[in-house]
């Protein structure tokens, strides 16, 4: 059973931005339970059991290059949440991304904040029925970016002409 649980999956590196997520954690505390994985010191398979518990996996990442802990969390049954950036842009549907300037920088998300807040008591409120979404979600990024599939057909195609 999922849980009114939002997770930041990620490692705690500037760049990851915990920053935000933790003072989205205090705005929302009375009504969400945030979760930092890397402070939790979980094994992989207590990891997967949160995943699979929470309704969101958190990102506000200013660098991500492939971005498994959202796979991951997708993966559970957990809606990623992600800014409209970085290679997020092009592997996760409209559904699962907000406007970049949300999350740019600190001063950013504090004139947005109030935006990410409700996007996020949405998304909750909202969970049950974004289940095929999200199962449809991780099944595209699957075939398009976690397959060498794409990849070597992509090779094969070059290498014959």
């Amino acid at each position: 059973k999922k849980k009114d649980l939002v997770l930041f999956p990620h490692r705690l590196a500037p760049e990851k931005q915990l920053e935000i997520f933790e003072d989205l954690a205090e705005e929302l505390k009375d009504h969400v339970e945030f979760v930092v994985c890397q402070k939790k010191k979980l094994s992989k398979k207590q990891y997967h059991a949160m995943l699979g518990k929470a309704k969101i996996v958190f990102s506000a990442n200013l660098q991500e290059t492939l971005g498994i802990s959202m796979y991951e969390g997708a993966l559970c049954g957990a809606a990623p949440m992600v800014p409209d950036r970085l290679s997020y842009t092009e592997m996760y549907s409209e559904d699962f991304k907000y406007p970049s300037e949300w999350t740019e920088s600190w001063d950013s998300y504090q004139t947005h904040k109030g935006d990410l807040v409700q996007f996020i008591l949405h998304a909750i409120k909202n969970s049950d029925r974004q289940t095929l979404r999200i199962e449809q979600q991780a099944q595209s990024l699957t075939a398009q970016f976690f397959s060498g599939t794409a990849l070597y057909d992509a090779i094969r195609r070059k290498h014959n002409g």
